[in-house]
């Protein structure tokens, strides 16, 4: 639906994407494309710098972020076989994807065309032309999308409503994509079939957790009720690419201890009330194993199976006794090495 010319900014000395409409018809695109972008602010969607008009034309511009690199469609031979690799890329996708709905925008148009690659691998999602704005203009008379990445939904008659849902269905065609397999036949027709249940991420690549390759099972449900949200998404692939790199310091009676992949367990307890806790490292999260006796985190009380906050005071002992003892308890924020 448009040109799009790589100019250097002589000011700034950069490289630009700047994005005419070939059709002016088609304006009301471009300006859904701004007013997307405008609200969006994630390191794994392109940035827009500056709108103008050409001299003499009635056309507009948009000036973006120019991205470097390929697009997904050149990148599926390089993670072919990378379990990890695979959750890493998806997990980009899932983050951009999150912010993306966070601004209460639905893109349209996930694909592996509109998702590119920089040069130092960070991934950036582009192409809001079929964007719309979530419970305001989120519906449409007759088909409007890429056929091959649509949800069913958006293959009805007459007028069609759509939700963010579309996105997450997209979202599970093109992690299909990436795999040496490729998007299922039944996935590939337009419309996509489910008259036959469709095949497991699992299958595709073994390696994969089963947490996830279930929830990447669920983006495809014909339900969009039943599909996971992005944040979702991003949560799952976030918590197995940190597996084993959380560390928690707790400090009683003044002394340190550390809990982290190497040391997965520790027991507190204040001896002459015989009130204790025993905290285990599950390489995903904090718990609380075994409780006896009063002890509370935060001043509520806990129970075996409780997930510790990333910082709290645990209170051993009752309220009302003398002799309670406050160890304090922290966890580190590790991110996404990407």
């Amino acid at each position: 639906m448009s040109d799009v010319v790589i100019c250097k900014d002589s000011d700034l000395d950069r490289l630009v994407a700047i994005k005419f409409i070939r059709d002016l018809a088609d304006r009301r695109r471009l300006f859904d494309e701004i007013k997307a972008l405008q609200r969006i602010r994630s390191k794994h969607v392109v940035q827009i710098y500056d709108i103008f008009m050409q001299e003499g034309a009635p056309d507009i511009g948009i000036v973006q972020e120019y991205v470097d690199g390929v697009d997904l469609n050149g990148s599926i031979n390089q993670i072919a076989g990378d379990a990890k690799g695979y959750l890493k890329l998806l997990y980009q996708v899932a983050r951009g994807l999150e912010d993306i709905h966070a601004a209460n925008v639905i893109h349209r148009d996930i694909k592996p065309d509109n998702i590119k690659i920089d040069s130092v691998g960070i991934v950036k999602i582009f192409d809001f032309g079929l964007a719309r704005e979530a419970g305001i203009d989120d519906a449409t008379q007759g088909f409007v999308a890429t056929p091959s990445y649509a949800a069913p939904e958006l293959w009805g008659a007459g007028r069609v409503e759509f939700t963010k849902s579309v996105d997450v269905f997209a979202f599970g065609l093109l992690a299909w994509s990436l795999t040496q397999s490729g998007i299922p036949v039944c996935l590939r027709k337009i419309p996509p079939t489910f008259s036959t249940p469709l095949p497991s991420f699992a299958d595709a690549i073994p390696e994969l957790p089963e947490s996830v390759s279930m929830l990447l099972d669920r983006t495809l449900l014909p339900d969009p009720g039943q599909r996971p949200t992005s944040a979702a998404l991003r949560n799952c692939l976030e918590k197995h690419l940190l597996l084993g790199s959380h560390r928690a310091l707790l400090v009683h009676r003044g002394t340190p201890y550390f809990l982290d992949k190497d040391r997965h367990q520790v027991k507190l307890k204040n001896p002459p009330h015989a009130d204790s806790i025993v905290i285990v490292y599950t390489r995903f999260q904090f718990i609380v194993s075994i409780v006896t006796g009063h002890v509370f985190i935060n001043n509520l009380p806990v129970a075996p199976g409780t997930v510790l906050p990333s910082s709290c005071v645990i209170g051993l002992g009752q309220p009302s006794q003398r002799g309670r003892l406050f160890p304090t308890f922290d966890i580190s924020n590790p991110e996404v090495v990407l």
